[in-house]
């Protein structure tokens, strides 16, 4: 009998590589739009980056976009 795993992505560790693709997106994001990284709009939009990286989105660019899309 073969066990099937129920780890998601949203549950795997995020590495060093991984957060900094992430904090460079949102950098790139909070600067276009004028946006101290303090901000709650720059903590929304951090989330959203993280939740689209998660679903398996991985290139920069289209993460900016897509988090730009979202808020």
């Amino acid at each position: 009998m073969m066990l099937r795993s129920s780890i998601h992505p949203h549950d795997l560790p995020l590495f060093s590589e991984d957060l900094d693709l992430l904090s460079q997106v949102l950098d790139k994001v909070c600067d276009e739009r004028g946006l101290a990284r303090t901000t709650p709009e720059a903590e929304r939009i951090g989330a959203v980056i993280i939740q689209l990286y998660r679903q398996g989105v991985k290139d920069g660019s289209k993460l900016a976009d897509l988090a730009k899309t979202y808020l």
